[in-house]
């Protein structure tokens, strides 16, 4: 009985699983689209430009996770019990992560440098933000209609 519990158990989260990550893939999908759309980019640019975007994002990603892990253990209700020596770790490996966040922001910008002009790279930074601010929307308007 034990095993099936377990093998219910698992199924379920992996289906979970399945779900948020053909969600991520939508949404990156959109996102793509929105950029390619509205950068205008060649078709050499485009072949040069998305490995090197793919690379930042996922990395960017990477390091968000990283972040929103010790954001968690900061909020734990306990955190009060949390000695001073541990809260200074955190602290310390929060700001570390905020450095290698911005040290790859400052990378991709170099790199794209080669590859689209600077006007593009400064619409790009634009688009980022317009973008998630639309997807923001969608969603808060999807909430808003299934109430």
């Amino acid at each position: 009985m034990k095993n099936y519990i377990t093998l219910v158990v698992l199924l379920i989260f992996s289906v979970a699983i399945a779900q948020n990550d053909k969600k991520l893939d939508r949404i990156k999908a959109l996102r793509v689209a929105y950029i390619s759309n509205k950068l205008e980019l060649t078709k050499e640019e485009a072949e040069k430009f998305w490995p090197v975007f793919n690379t930042f994002d996922d990395k960017q990603f990477d390091l968000r996770i990283q972040k929103r892990i010790l954001t968690f253990k900061l909020q734990k209700q306990n955190s009060d019990l949390n000695s001073e020596k541990e809260m200074s770790a955190i602290l310390d490996e929060s700001e570390k992560i905020e450095d290698e966040m911005q040290s790859n922001r400052k990378t991709f910008v170099k790199n794209l440098k080669g590859i689209i002009s600077p006007q593009k790279i400064i619409l790009l930074k634009r688009l980022e933000i317009e973008f998630k601010q639309e997807l923001i929307n969608k969603i808060k308007d999807k909430k808003a209609m299934r109430r």
